[in-house]
């Protein structure tokens, strides 16, 4: 009986020690891999129009141009007024750290060589967050707004939104007043230019 039990309980034994055997700790690196490009800069430019009554935006696109349409003069007012006002949002596409700068250049919005709107028109800075969400940066007339820039690190977690409106009276940038009553007839235009520089 003593040899049964002394084989049983070599067997059990041997058991135990095989099992533990087999469950002896290993590891195994497995290596992780992926390739991220680099996005060379370049600017992502959306111009939207507003609804002024509103502020609905109404469309929008990368070559939708500025244009106030025919104004209407407010007869109480004398001055000349928009229905629309417009969004232009720029964003800088990279991810090589490289620093940048955007600088926004203002020609003349004009009908002849004595005739402009440069003294009528806000342009506002803003950095957006979001498409409802911003902080106004500066507003200037546009006359003043040639060559202002922000940097990368000033537009760090959001992008750069321009809003251009005709003067109203209420609420403008200094140096900015309503287009008058008796403000030259005719066709104004300009062009605006949004740099990005390294």
């Amino acid at each position: 009986m003593r040899k049964k039990y002394f084989g049983l309980m070599l067997v059990v034994m041997l058991v135990l020690g095989l099992s533990t055997l087999s469950f002896a700790a290993a590891s195994k690196s497995i290596t992780v891999m992926a390739s991220i490009p680099g996005v060379s800069s370049a600017l992502d430019v959306t111009v939207s129009q507003v609804n002024a009554s509103n502020n609905v935006f109404l469309q929008s696109g990368p070559n939708l141009p500025i244009d106030f349409g025919t104004l209407t003069l407010d007869p109480v007012n004398s001055i000349f007024t928009s229905q629309f006002y417009y969004a232009v949002d720029i964003g800088v596409n990279t991810n090589t750290g490289t620093s940048w700068t955007l600088t926004h250049t203002a020609n003349s919005i004009q009908k002849d060589a004595t005739n402009n709107l440069d003294g009528n028109v806000n342009v506002t800075f803003a950095k957006q967050t979001s498409s409802s969400l911003g902080t106004v940066l500066q507003k200037v007339s546009y006359a003043n707004s040639n060559n202002v820039a922000y940097t990368n690190s000033q537009l760090t977690g959001g992008w750069l939104r321009l809003y251009y409106g005709i003067g109203t009276g209420s609420g403008d940038a200094s140096g900015v007043t309503p287009i008058g009553a008796n403000k030259a007839s005719g066709a104004y235009a300009g062009t605006v230019v949004i740099t990005l520089t390294p």
